[in-house]
This record gives C-alpha cells, sequence and structure tokens, in this order.
C-alpha cells in the first residue's frame, strides 16, 4: 500500500471526535469481524467510535465481543465514516446524504471501485479482517483479545476454516497471532462455522429439494415463501452456497435467493481455473475471482435462467479437466 495513504488514513482517525464505521449489506463474518474490531480498537484508543449496520445485525454474531453496540443509523456528531469490507459504495449498509463521502475504505476485494477519500485496499489479503491487523500498528489501532476473537472470526470465515484458495502460509502466521492475543479458536470456529439454528437448516432443506446439476454447475434456490415456512429471519442463504462447495461434482455452485424488494440476490462459488467476479461484474456485482456475488432485479425463475445461461457459457469456455 502507499505510505503516503496509510499516513493520510492515521490522521483522519487521530483528528476524529467520533468515527462512524460500517460495512456491506447481508454482513458475513468477516464484515462483521472487521467492522467490531475496528470499532473496538479505536474506542481502547481514546476515541468515541460507532458501527452502524441500517439493516440491523444478524442474530447468529451476536456472540461477537461488541455486538451490542451496533446502531441502525450513522450518529449526527459522527465526523469521520469508515468503510470496511466494501466493494463499492452501492453495498454499503448505511442510508448517506449525497454529499457525504466516505473518509476511509479498507478493503481486500479485488473489484473494489475505490470510492473513499482514503482507500486501503489489499487484494492479497485472505480476509478483511488481515488488512486491519496489518495496519493496525501504522494506524496506531491497539489490540487485545476482544478485538483478536473479531479479526480471526472474519479470518475463519472468510477462508471457510482455513480451506481457500486465498490461505497462505502467512494466513495461518496472523492466526496464531491473534489466538496470542486471546482469541480462541475452536470456540469461534465453531460458533461462526458449524453451529447453526433450528430454523437455518429447516431453511437449507427447502433449497436442497430443488439442487440442480448440469455438468459442472450445481445450483439451488431460496424463495420468500421458503424463509417464511422455515421460520429463516434473515435475508441471506444461511451459508447455503458453502455446503454446495462441497459437491465432489461442482466446479461452479450458485444459490438464487429472492429479496423482499423484488430482487435477487445470486452468489457464485468456483474451483480455481474459473473467474465468478468476472461473471458477477455482467449483473452489477463482485468479489473474487472464485467467490463473488450480485443483486439482480426480476423475478427468481427469469433471473435464474439469465444468470445460468451465462454462467453455463463461462463454464463451458474451460471445460474441467481429467
Amino acid at each position: 500500500m502507499n505510505p503516503a495513504d496509510v499516513h493520510r488514513a492515521r490522521t483522519i482517525l487521530g483528528e476524529a471526535g467520533h468515527v462512524g464505521v460500517a460495512t456491506h449489506e447481508r454482513p458475513d463474518g468477516d464484515a462483521i469481524g472487521s467492522m467490531l474490531a475496528m470499532v473496538l480498537s479505536l474506542q481502547r484508543a481514546g476515541k468515541r467510535a460507532t458501527p452502524v449496520l441500517a439493516g440491523g445485525l444478524p442474530s447468529r454474531f451476536r456472540f461477537l465481543p461488541g455486538s451490542e453496540l451496533v446502531r441502525k443509523s450513522l450518529p449526527a456528531d459522527a465526523q469521520v465514516l469508515v468503510a470496511v469490507d466494501t466493494a463499492d459504495l452501492e453495498r454499503l449498509d448505511l442510508k448517506l446524504p449525497p454529499d457525504r463521502r466516505v473518509d476511509l475504505n479498507l478493503d481486500h476485494h479485488p473489484t473494489n471501485t475505490r470510492f473513499g477519500r482514503v482507500n486501503l485496499v489489499d487484494e492479497q489479503a485472505a480476509a478483511n479482517t488481515e488488512v486491519i491487523l496489518d495496519l493496525a500498528p501504522d494506524l496506531g489501532l491497539p489490540l487485545d483479545e476482544h478485538i483478536a476473537a473479531n479479526l480471526l472470526t472474519g479470518l475463519v470465515t472468510d477462508t471457510l476454516g482455513f480451506r481457500t484458495a486465498s490461505v497462505r502460509p502467512q494466513t495461518f502466521l496472523r492466526a496464531a497471532q491473534l489466538m496470542e492475543l486471546g482469541a480462541d479458536l475452536s470456540s469461534l470456529y465453531a460458533q461462526a462455522l458449524v453451529h447453526r439454528s433450528f430454523a437455518a437448516i429447516r431453511y437449507w432443506g427447502r433449497g436442497l429439494t430443488r439442487l440442480e446439476r448440469q455438468d459442472g454447475l450445481i445450483w439451488a434456490s431460496l424463495s420468500l415463501q421458503d424463509r417464511t415456512q422455515a421460520g429463516y429471519p434473515g435475508p441471506d442463504d444461511a451459508d447455503l452456497i458453502d455446503v454446495l462447495t462441497t459437491i465432489r461434482e461442482a466446479d461452479i455452485a450458485l444459490i438464487f435467493v429472492e429479496q423482499s424488494d423484488g430482487k435477487i440476490k445470486v452468489s457464485w462459488r468456483a474451483r480455481r481455473g474459473y473467474d465468478v467476479a468476472a461473471l458477477a461484474g455482467q449483473f452489477g456485482g463482485g468479489g473474487h475471482t472464485l467467490a463473488a456475488g450480485a443483486v439482480v432485479s426480476g423475478e427468481l425463475e427469469p433471473v435464474m435462467r439469465q444468470v445460468l445461461a451465462a454462467t453455463q457459457t463461462a463454464l463451458a469456455a474451460q471445460p474441467r479437466e481429467g
């Protein structure tokens, strides 16, 4: 990263009296962990800091330190706004007036649009919490066991328990550093990746009844009716996409989740050799080469046909080896 940008970021945070920290809509563990870690670290540094999610905190992350601090709107006296783990401004789960800019953008997505006054983006990082951990000394951000727990949760969830292609030797060194600070890996792993609510598993069951396969493409869908009948509270897929990636025959896996606003959330996961970020870009989304998403306007079935056709074209262009 540009040292001048890092210095500017430290100055912005150092001069702020109150910092708002936000992340993307339908936040995952890396998004929540990044946001809460930033807030707790800023507070430990003597700053006022508030985590903000217009959609509220997903209940499954209430075990994280600082989760009780989350608010649904940006405090009026927050002079500085920080966005974490957010590739573009449109995905930020925060309603901003037209003249309000994001002051600091901390991210790791290759598709990041550099929408902040200062942009610190490390595309090689396995998780956004890795970016925060690496920058903490230069930004004057202290660490403790509670901050480390949030950072390790982001690292564990975004790598699916250290299973993604983004994992490097440095990833394990950072995990060890966070454990030395007091983060409990086994407990965080279980709560973030293993334990599921009864409603979430019922929701999975409804999606799995519509599991489809064509060559190396695997997909499933979740409707609003599925969500209601399962009693699942969130607008996401309850991480069903991660279940689909375990299917041996899946080169590319997709999940389609119907939203209440007439849109469909689409998530892609791929094995090495494919670029689903480029696919997501065709539908106004983005993400990583092997994991990406988009929100597409329309009804579930037509959107599925459109997205599947584009994905099948990409799959046919690079057939599976062996």
